[in-house]
């Protein structure tokens, strides 16, 4: 029993030995091909790196004319050549279409060669046009000497050339120093790694960097000798590379220990290669032999313990109840594993319940980017799964994504970034963090939120608000925006052009610094109000930049937060300066056009009198003398002449009609009764003549106005009722005039209404002075002459009513 012991306790221990060994190999092969990933990003991003400079540099005009660049080109060279400093560049050189050396910062650089030529060739092509070449410098094999080239075009327009032709005239190059950046690259991440280490290798076989065997650079794989076989058994490796393009692989080289190869690809716009590191299995084999001789003590001690134990077992009763116990303690720990799984998966389908009815999609990836879960939010948006990794069922990529954040998450942190779906074409709101997954493995559960709408809320957002600062910037009014104490944190150019400042020289500035004192009482009673919410337009004088001050109306709004607590306000300014000019002109103007109408009122007046005189005292005496005198003849006719004493009386029937008229019109010139018997006789007396003269029913409703009214508006508005009533006799066709005469309040209000055909008013001011006479222009005159007011309202077919309101004296 004690030998089956010992060849069960070797077996195991040989097991273990070989675990270990596998266990070891498999994570130095990890170690290896992460070294070897993370050297070809950083070449990658040093070639990169180069390149953008490259780009930058070839953007400069005078490397594209060939008029200034004895002198220019040199200049912009030199400046990029300083600011790069020591990034592994040998040189910065320019050369003309031909190849020939234009200018260099190093001066043994010779022109492009045979079979760098190429370049030349390559930088020709029109569809080569901003683009980069990588190019390896042939004769220096072990150098690692690369070019990185860019064309050059006429295409960059200055001062002097302000219209590019397009026309190839060059090639720009840098020329890199691979292998001093290997150097420093292998030093910083892995001082253990030495340059030997390393070769490099294109995706069609060709050897870039080969130190073991240096006299196979630039040489295909596929391209082999028969003397190829002395030194290399197989080839395989070197297809397993191009094959599988990441991982390790196992290669041994006659009369030299065998090793590991672990490749990761670089791509980089014209070129693919694969960046070998390699190592020889003795460093994981003198582990591994230490590690056996540790396990053959450990299997000495075992074996030593067996024969103490051997000696030391007394009765197989108590080794069988040592089993007994030992099985029992098993079973109940399976039974405990066993509720614990139990326990496990019941939170588990929680877990999953929760994850389910979320509104937001939610998955499950494990590290080698397989989905383990997906919400039906995730299904339903971006289709089934069907055992499809990460890349291939959101990305439809083949690979592992470049921007992947995945690795971050592995780590144990957590990543919030947004991502554009080009497969749904909406935008998501993306959260990773790290997860056990039920292998015991750390996995990463993301949750994805479209925020498309969102985004789209957000761009129509700024849009507004770029139409909306546009509109107010361009608006012909000030506007300005202050804080609660006052200080101005905004101004538009109007308000800044009005008060002859800068934006710069307003804003962080109390608005009360830009008032006089005498003002300023007056902005702080509306500031005020406006913080008791109060919303009202006033006027304030501002002091201008130069000393002057300019009038305006102030329309503010007061700014509250959801507390409703002030917090500032904002108002715009409208400059009225020169309106309030043109108001003063204006009623300056007016005092005098009424100073000079009632002059002219008054000369008319006193001019009618005198005619009204002259009508009444001249002719109306000569027109009696004349009746007189036909009497006399009449009367002295014979009694045979008829005919004669007829016409004498017709004659004098004639003079009593004219002596008649002519007394109406003295009295229309000049009515003596208002200068007799007052306003309100004379009303009386002139409506009621109207509706003998015209046969129009008049309804009269009128007080006693002479007390109410100045004796010098008396003509006035008698003259106002004549014209009106004039007007009506002649033009409206009326039935029935209303009159109504009777204190309102204050003023005395006189409303004069027919039932005619009345008037289209717009028609009628619309008009030349010459068509629509001067009665209700006269009308209204007249009225503002004696502070009153008149108003007409009239339409086609409804008649007219016209109101003369005066204040009460």
């Amino acid at each position: 029993m004690t030998i089956g012991l010992l060849v069960v306790v070797s077996f195991l221990t040989y097991h273990l030995h070989y675990e270990g060994a596998q266990e070891v190999l498999s994570q130095f092969q990890e170690h290896q091909l992460s070294y070897a990933k993370h050297l070809s990003k950083e070449i990658q991003f040093f070639i990169e790196a180069r390149s953008r400079g490259l780009r930058a540099l070839s953007a400069f005009p005078s490397l594209h004319y060939g008029d200034v660049k004895q002198k220019q080109e040199r200049m912009d060279i030199e400046a990029y050549a300083s600011q790069i400093g020591k990034v592994y560049v040998k040189a910065i050189s320019l050369f003309d279409e031909l190849g020939a050396v234009v200018y260099s910062t190093d001066p043994n650089t010779t022109g492009l060669k045979k079979g760098e030529s190429d370049v030349i060739v390559w930088a020709e092509k029109s569809e080569n046009r901003d683009k980069t070449s990588l190019t390896p410098l042939f004769p220096e094999s072990q150098s690692l000497t690369f070019i990185l080239a860019i064309p050059l075009y006429q295409e960059v327009s200055d001062s002097r050339h302000p219209k590019p032709n397009g026309k190839f005239v060059g090639v720009l190059a840098l020329t890199l120093d691979m292998k001093e950046f290997l150097v420093s690259q292998l030093g910083s991440a892995d001082p253990q790694v030495s340059l030997d280490q390393v070769w490099i290798m294109d995706k069609g076989g060709t050897l870039l960097f080969q130190p073991e065997h240096p006299e196979m650079v630039f040489r295909n794989i596929f391209q082999r000798e028969e003397n190829c076989r002395s030194c290399h058994i197989s080839f395989d490796y070197i297809e397993q590379i191009l094959i599988k393009k990441q991982g390790t692989a196992d290669y041994k080289i006659r009369n030299r220990p065998k090793k590991i190869a672990a490749f990761a690809p670089m791509e980089f716009e014209n070129v693919s290669w694969f960046i070998v590191v390699s190592a020889p299995y003795d460093k994981v084999t003198g582990f591994v032999n230490r590690s056996l001789r540790e396990h053959l003590i450990l299997l000495g001690i075992v074996v030593l313990a067996f024969g103490v134990s051997s000696a030391l077992v007394s009765s197989k009763e108590r080794m069988k109840i040592k089993a007994e116990d030992e099985v029992a303690r098993w079973q109940e720990k399976m039974a405990e594993r066993k509720k614990a799984e139990e326990v496990l998966e019941i939170e588990r389908n929680k877990l999953k319940g929760i994850l389910d009815s979320m509104s937001d999609g939610v998955y499950i990836v494990n590290q080698h980017y397989e989905i383990l879960y997906t919400n039906p939010v995730v299904e339903k948006e971006f289709g089934p799964v069907k055992r499809l990794t990460c890349h291939e069922y959101f990305y439809d990529l083949p690979e592992v994504c470049s921007w992947c954040k995945s690795n971050e998450v592995f780590a144990g942190k957590s990543v919030r970034w947004e991502w554009h779906s080009m497969k749904t074409g909406r935008t998501y709101d993306l959260f990773d963090t790290p997860i056990m997954g039920p292998d015991g493995t750390v996995c990463k559960l993301q949750f994805i939120r479209d925020i498309n709408d969102r985004k789209r809320t957000e761009r129509a957002l700024r849009q507004s608000e770029k139409r909306y600062r546009m509109l107010i910037d361009t608006l012909n009014e000030g506007l300005g925006v202050q804080d609660e104490s006052g200080v101005w944190v905004y101004v538009n150019d109007r308000l800044c052009e009005m008060l002859g400042y800068s934006r710069e020289e307003m804003i962080g500035q109390p608005l009360s610094s830009f008032l006089s004192e005498a003002d300023q009482a007056m902005y702080k009673e509306q500031v005020t109000r406006g913080r008791g919410g109060e919303v009202g337009t006033y006027e304030l004088p501002w002091l201008k930049k130069d000393g002057q001050t300019i009038l305006t109306v102030v329309s503010p709004k007061p700014i509250f937060n959801e507390r409703r607590q002030f917090k500032g306000s904002f108002a715009v300014v409208t400059d009225i300066t020169r309106r309030k000019q043109a108001e003063e002109a204006l009623r300056e103007s007016e005092k005098q056009l009424r100073s000079l109408s009632s002059q002219l009122l008054t000369a008319q007046e006193t001019e009618r009198k005198r005619i009204s005189r002259e009508l009444h005292d001249e002719l109306g005496q000569s027109l009696t003398v004349m009746k007189l005198r036909l009497n006399y003849i009449e009367k002295n006719l014979l009694k045979h002449q008829t005919e004669l004493k007829q016409e004498c009386e017709y004659g004098v029937q004639y003079i009593d009609q004219v002596i008649e008229n002519i007394r109406r019109l003295s009295r229309d010139l000049s009515p003596t009764i208002l200068d007799d018997f007052g306003l309100s006789a004379a009303l009386r007396w002139l409506i009621s003549n109207f509706a003998k003269s015209y046969s129009i029913k008049v309804i009269l409703n009128m007080i006693d106005v002479d007390s109410l009214i100045p004796p010098d508006s008396h003509v006035v508005v008698y003259r106002t009722v004549q014209e009106a009533l004039t007007n009506i006799g002649k033009h409206s066709h009326a039935k029935t005039v209303s009159i109504d005469i009777q204190r309102n309040g204050g003023e005395v209000l006189f409303s004069i209404e027919d039932d005619g055909v009345g008037f289209d008013e717009w028609t009628t001011t619309a008009r030349s002075p010459e068509e629509r006479g001067l009665g209700l222009a006269t009308m209204k005159g007249r009225a503002q002459m004696v502070g009153g007011v008149l108003q007409i309202q009239t339409q086609e077919g409804r008649g007219t009513r016209i109101t003369l309101s005066l204040p009460i004296h």
